[in-house]
C-alpha cells in the first residue's frame, strides 16, 4: 500500500470519519488526488462513505473504515501472548488452587500492565511512558493537555475485535495507565462497533500532581 493511502487510513481512523476537503488539508494534497486514493481504498473494501446532507449546496461525503480496513493495520498479538504465557507459567500451584479461570486471567493481565508501566517509566515522565507503551504496541494514541487536564484517545487498538466481545483484554491497558497516572484516571469511552477509540481523562488537579510541566503545552 502506498504511503499516501496508509496515511489516509490513519487520519480517517483517528477522526472516526472525515471528508475529502479535510483529508486534502491534512495531507497537503489536491482534493482530486485524495479522491483517487479514496476510490482505490473503496475498491479494496478498506473504506466506505456516507452522505452528509447540508441545507444548501452539494452533498458531502464522510469516509470511514470498514471492518476490513480496521483489520488491515498491523496487530501485535505475539507480544501479549508471550507475556501471558510467561506470567501463567510463573504462577505457583497454591495461587492456582480453587481460583476461577476469569480471576486468574484478570490477575495475569493486570500484572502484565504493571510490568509494562515499570518498563516504560524508566527515564520517562508518566505521560511520555504511556505514549511510548501505546506506540510500541501498535496503537495510535492522541494525547492532549489543556486547563481541564489530560485526555488520551487511543485508536487502532490491536485487540479491537476481541475487546468488543469481552473487554477483559483491556485489563492490560487499564492496569498500565493506572500504574503510571494513578487511580483517578477515568475511562469514558470503550472500543465498540460504534466507537473506534478508547478515551481516558485525568482532571487538571490530579494531573498537576503527576506532571506539572506538561499542563497547558
Amino acid at each position: 500500500m502506498s504511503v499516501s493511502r496508509d496515511n489516509i487510513l490513519t487520519i480517517i481512523r483517528q477522526n472516526n470519519g472525515v471528508n475529502v476537503d479535510g483529508l486534502a488539508r491534512e495531507m497537503q494534497l489536491a482534493p482530486a488526488t485524495v479522491r483517487r486514493h479514496l476510490d482505490i481504498l473503496e475498491r479494496d473494501g478498506l473504506v466506505d462513505h456516507s452522505e452528509v446532507r447540508k441545507p444548501t449546496g452539494r452533498p458531502q461525503y464522510s469516509f470511514h473504515l470498514t471492518e476490513k480496513g480496521h483489520d488491515s493495520v498491523p496487530k501485535d498479538y505475539s507480544r501479549l501472548l508471550n507475556e501471558l504465557v510467561s506470567d501463567i507459567k510463573g504462577m505457583s500451584s497454591e495461587a492456582l488452587g480453587g481460583r476461577s479461570g476469569d480471576d486468574l486471567l484478570k490477575e495475569s493481565l493486570a500484572r502484565i500492565g504493571e510490568s509494562r508501566a515499570a518498563k516504560y517509566s524508566e527515564g520517562r515522565k508518566p505521560v511520555e511512558a504511556v505514549q511510548a507503551a501505546f506506540e510500541d504496541g501498535g496503537y495510535d494514541p492522541v494525547i492532549t493537555t489543556n486547563e481541564e487536564g489530560l485526555k488520551i484517545r487511543v485508536t487502532n487498538c490491536p485487540y479491537r475485535r476481541t475487546s468488543i466481545d469481552d473487554d477483559v483484554i483491556c485489563t492490560v491497558d487499564r492496569s498500565m495507565i493506572k500504574s503510571l497516572l494513578g487511580d483517578k484516571i477515568e475511562h469514558h469511552v470503550e472500543m465498540s462497533p460504534q466507537a473506534n477509540e478508547c478515551v481516558y481523562s485525568l482532571g487538571s488537579r490530579e494531573f498537576v500532581k503527576i506532571d506539572s510541566g506538561v499542563l497547558g503545552s
